[in-house]
């Protein structure tokens, strides 16, 4: 039978496991050359993140000057020159800027307060148009808008 097993004593029959002997000098050699490959990498590893750590840290203080020189260079030079202003005329700008900034919030309330109003009223015009359309009464030429030709 093809699926079973040969019976000891015939071929192809598993072979019993042998002891491993000790390993000859040369496995040694190698051994011990594999761990001062291993101590090298390990030394070159610990310098590669050493180095890697100082780049970091000069990066790290690279990084706002140059984000100070590009915010420099994308500003108009226009904006870069400060005047020097006295600090009561900038007291006097921000206090008329909050001044201005209470009148329009105070417009808007109000414009907001007469919306239903306006609405109101817009729907009443619609109605009045709708119902104009729907007399069906001859408009006099004049009254007639003209579209212009370009």
């Amino acid at each position: 039978m093809p699926g079973a097993a040969p019976a000891p004593g015939q071929a192809g029959a598993l072979l019993k496991h042998r002891k491993r002997k000790a390993p000859p000098p040369a496995a040694e050699d190698e051994a011990e050359e594999l761990e001062r490959e291993v101590e090298e990498l390990e030394s070159e590893l610990a310098d590669l993140d050493r180095r890697l750590l100082e780049h970091l840290r000069g990066t790290a203080k690279r990084v706002p000057d140059a984000v100070v020189s590009r915010l420099a260079a994308l500003l108009p030079s226009a904006r870069i020159e400060v005047p020097t202003v006295s600090e009561t005329s900038i007291v006097e700008d921000d206090q008329e800027q909050l001044e201005k900034l209470k009148l329009l919030k105070l417009k808007m309330e109000a414009n907001i307060a007469t919306l239903p109003e306006v609405l109101e009223r817009m729907n009443e015009s619609v109605a009045h148009c709708e119902k104009l359309e729907s007399l069906n009464v001859n408009i006099h030429p004049i009254f007639e808008e003209k579209t212009r030709v370009c």
